[in-house]
């Protein structure tokens, strides 16, 4: 059984369009990386006041005056 593998080089231009693939997939992780770090430092840096209360609007504990 032969097994036909598709032509990678593409006419010669492989190089170019699989690096261009590469490329581009390094540049989306990347840019999902850099968003995660700083959803965490913008999360991290809106929490430093643990001892404040929390009100919920709509919540049960809320007062009207």
């Amino acid at each position: 059984m032969n097994i036909h593998w598709p032509d990678l080089t593409m006419g010669g231009y492989g190089f170019y369009v699989w690096g261009s693939y590469l490329f581009s997939l390094v540049a989306i992780v990347w840019e999902l990386v850099s968003l995660r770090q700083r959803k965490r430092a913008v999360v991290k840096e809106e929490r430093p006041a643990a001892a404040r209360p929390t009100v919920l609007r709509g919540s049960t504990h809320e007062t009207t005056s």
